[in-house]
């Protein structure tokens, strides 16, 4: 298997939002050894999962605004509450929530000097079978800020190849806010990669996972994420 190695590329925006695939890379990842991730591979994602996703924040918002999927009513009324709250609040709720078996690693806050950003955090977790996840919640000035970053988000999201429409994963989230996933199985074969991003309100959820099991296992484990930061906001 080829060794990878960080580049500067990999802070542009396209490439984390299609998941940074250097930091997926097994050292000897089979299913014989366990297909744990290397240690380099975690420096990776933390380091690029927490770097590239505030850098790409700092980008869309500018984009301007997007036309947005129509809504039920139900999905209005949420989608249009403001929550009085800070991203690193969110991550400590969503702890409670966490699917079964990850363990929470380093959170880190991030800078959030964008206009209509109040507050960004970003935090790590892991399992005993190799699995990482990244969890990145920005916090909104207001739900239609929230909503422009999405749209522009999931815009970006779909110009992606050899990623698959993973957002039936996260239909049980969507009469809060718009929602969308992606996810590839990597073609040397042995690992999944599961991307969700939700809104709720002026809250933006993003979760980047990982996994050597099974790529249904993945999106599952993604979506059980989604949902913890939805708990977390109550």
């Amino acid at each position: 298997m080829r060794s990878i190695r960080a580049r500067p590329e990999c802070f542009r925006p396209d490439v984390s939002l299609r998941g940074p695939r250097g930091l997926l890379r097994t050292r000897g990842g089979s299913a014989a050894d366990g297909g744990k991730i290397s240690p380099r591979g975690r420096t990776y994602l933390a380091a690029l999962g927490i770097a590239s996703i505030v850098f790409l924040a700092l980008l869309l918002y500018g984009l301007g605004t997007f036309n947005s999927p129509p809504a039920s009513s139900t999905a209005e009324t949420t989608a249009t509450t403001s929550y009085d709250t800070l991203a690193s609040s969110v991550i400590s709720s969503a702890a409670n929530y966490l699917p079964a078996g990850y363990v929470q690693g380093s959170s880190t806050q991030l800078n959030a000097n964008e206009s209509g950003l109040v507050s960004a955090g970003s935090v790590l977790y892991s399992n005993q079978g190799g699995a990482l996840a990244n969890m990145t919640i920005l916090v909104f000035s207001s739900p239609a800020s929230a909503k422009t970053y999405i749209t522009s988000v999931i815009s970006n999201a779909k110009d992606l190849s050899g990623y698959s429409d993973a957002t039936s994963t996260l239909t049980g989230y969507q009469h809060y806010g718009v929602c969308y996933g992606y996810a590839e199985s990597d073609p040397e074969g042995g690992e999944y990669v599961a991307n969700g991003v939700c809104t709720k309100g002026n809250v933006y959820i993003q979760v980047h996972l990982a996994a050597t099991s099974s790529l249904p296992s993945a999106e599952g484990d993604m979506a059980g994420f989604v949902g913890a930061a939805y708990a977390g906001l109550g």
